[in-house]
């Protein structure tokens, strides 16, 4: 006797809705940069990844994970921070540079999807209540989205995104060259690709931990930042990008101490003795 199909209640589908909406949000990124309205583009890409932060929450809030919700999680963020950052910088800058541009651009989306592939499998063999799962291992790909993004976003600064030799572009002479160079705007796509594939310990949120008493200035800060967003989009959000870089050396430091604390049974890493 058959089986009668499973209904699936319509908030069980919420979490699949954002992230299918996300990967429309890469798609269309791409469309934007076809028509070199590269702000749009690149905010569309942010928008996959806000999306991306809240479908995995979602998804535990509503009771509703699935092994489908996490291979379409897996696909929306290969379009929108592998497939869309590529052939966002190929059309805006690396082009120029032929077949060396294109391929930087493979080699970025080739690193977003080994960083995907990877931590599918981690997370599948990972142990319960291990300190250690708390980082990511190399960059995430939605940062690795915001890093290949990093030049465009410093060119809307200095004088509107466009570079000679495209549709409404402006001297070059009023961008930074390495900004707008296509060798080395695909040589720091490559350089991306590498921390996302690298085995570089990077802080993650599930790390995150407000005390209490300083929760009313987290949320100064929050709102400071979502001001920023929404008056100074561009200046913020590279901001943002250069403190994440900033912070990995620290990263780095942290994880090699928790890592030796656990070796050698202490608990609070600032017990350890270690020569500095």
């Amino acid at each position: 006797m058959d089986k009668k199909p499973r209904k699936l209640s319509l908030h069980k589908m919420i979490p699949n809705m954002i992230t299918l909406t996300a990967m429309a949000s890469g798609m269309t990124a791409i469309r934007f940069a076809i028509d070199g309205k590269w702000q749009e583009a690149v905010i569309a890409v942010f928008a996959a990844a806000f999306m991306d932060a809240f479908d995995g929450a979602a998804a535990r809030l509503l009771k509703a994970q699935s092994k489908l919700g996490a291979e379409l999680d897996s696909l929306s963020d290969f379009v929108g921070f592998g497939v869309a950052p590529a052939i966002i910088t190929f059309l805006w800058t690396t082009h120029l540079a032929g077949r060396f541009g294109w391929i930087t651009a493979l080699v970025f989306m080739m690193g977003v999807a080994l960083r995907l592939a990877r931590f599918n499998v981690a997370k599948a063999e990972e142990t319960p209540n291990d300190p250690l799962a708390k980082y990511f291992t190399g960059v995430p790909s939605p940062l690795g989205a915001g890093l290949a993004l990093l030049p465009l976003m410093v060119a809307f600064q200095i004088g509107g995104g466009h570079i000679a030799g495209l549709s409404g572009g402006v001297p070059a002479g009023k961008f930074l060259p390495v900004v707008t160079n296509p060798y080395a705007v695909g040589a720091w796509l490559v350089v991306v690709a590498a921390m996302m594939v690298s085995h570089i310990p990077t802080f993650s949120s599930k790390q995150i931990r407000v005390p209490q008493k300083m929760s009313v200035p987290a949320l100064a800060v929050i709102g400071l930042l979502i001001s920023g967003l929404i008056n100074e989009t561009w200046p913020t959000l590279t901001l943002m990008i250069v403190v994440y870089l900033l912070a990995m050396p620290l990263s780095v430091r942290h994880y090699a101490r928790k890592k030796l604390s656990l070796e050698q049974g202490i608990s609070d890493p600032d017990d350890l003795d270690v020569d500095e």
